[in-house]
């Protein structure tokens, strides 16, 4: 396999960014460019719903690598540019890194209403966030949950609708859900389970069986999509445009692996899928992939728990530490010595 003369890495996210960054870690001498449609060079999105949107970090802070990194290593970084098409890249290899949007349903107001992906996102929700305001969270999935939680803390009151029984209860199972569901109303939130929003306003949640739901700031946070429009077979893929899990630890994964692709490089021991979310209080470290599991396996207490995710064998396919980072741990060497 022969080294492209040139590597175009379209998404400035964490995986393009990793990718870069191991292409030169490992030698590649070529042209290396990494193309961003944000403003800003590459940072860290996790933060954006918690330290950042309480105040507590700056959009500087949040930057994956100091601003003189990437001219020092020979990495052009082209910024607030969005590739629409791409054309012929003679001798080269274009990676496409797109990330993913945030998911917005066909709901009146859908296309209006504030999301949470992206830093100016984070911006605009957070002159929105003041103490003696009402938050209304459409989704109860992790962002949902983070920002709710960061809400809180800031003194504004909350209201979280979640289509399923339970937060989390489809994603972590019902014992779960129901523990985190208790911890949410114990921290204030007034958390409404099997509800829908049919419509979303300036100051207002209208919902499926036809109450309104004032309040003063939505964030509709129902998950997100996939960025493949510039996706076709003579292109490398990582991270959430190529069907990634979503989670910080597997982009950055995605974009060693693309980068050892391109230069031929045996690819790295896999590892099992790891995911952390700071939530009311709690540390939630999930470790492997809990779909398919035959039963769940709880011990613990709102505070403090863990659950084990088994699957139809018997083999342990998942599992969740709350506020237990040693467990968090072990769980992560035993699923890799299981991989």
């Amino acid at each position: 396999m022969s080294t492209p003369r040139s590597v175009l890495i379209v998404g400035a996210g964490l995986a393009g960014a990793r990718c870069a960054e191991t292409l030169r870690g490992e030698g590649y001498g070529g042209r290396l460019t990494l193309v961003g449609e944000e403003p800003v060079a590459p940072y860290e999105r996790p933060a954006l719903s918690k330290e950042f949107l309480a105040g507590d970090r700056s959009a500087d802070d949040l930057l994956l690598r100091p601003s003189g990194y990437w001219a020092e290593q020979g990495i052009e970084l082209v910024l607030g540019r969005r590739v629409e098409a791409l054309g012929p890249e003679p001798g080269g290899t274009v990676v496409i890194a797109t990330g993913a949007r945030a998911r917005r349903p066909p709901v009146p107001g859908a296309e209006r209403a504030l999301v949470l992906r992206t830093l100016a996102d984070a911006v605009a929700l957070r002159e929105r966030l003041r103490p003696g305001r009402h938050l209304v969270v459409v989704g109860g999935g992790f962002v949902g949950a983070e920002v709710a939680s960061t809400a809180r803390g800031l003194g504004l009151r909350v209201t979280v609708l979640e289509l399923g029984p339970a937060p989390f209860a489809s994603a972590l199972g019902p014992e779960v859900g129901r523990l985190l569901a208790a911890r949410y109303r114990e921290h204030g939130v007034d958390l409404r389970t099997e509800t829908a929003a049919a419509a979303l306003e300036e100051r207002r949640v209208v919902l499926a069986d036809g109450e309104a739901v004032d309040c003063d700031v939505v964030l509709l946070a129902v998950g997100a999509e996939p960025a493949r429009e510039l996706l076709r077979d003579d292109v490398q893929a990582c991270g959430d445009a190529a069907g990634g899990p979503g989670h910080w630890t597997s982009a950055a994964a995605d974009g060693v692996a693309a980068a050892r692709r391109i230069l031929g490089l045996a690819p790295l021991p896999a590892q099992p899928p790891f995911f952390w979310s700071d939530q009311f209080g709690l540390r939630l470290q999930l470790v492997g992939d809990p779909r398919g599991a035959r039963r769940t396996e709880l011990e613990g207490t709102g505070e403090s728990f863990a659950a084990r995710y088994v699957g139809p064998d018997g083999r342990l396919l998942a599992a969740l530490a709350a506020n237990r980072p040693s467990e968090a741990a072990a769980f992560r060497r035993e699923l890799a010595c299981a991989a």
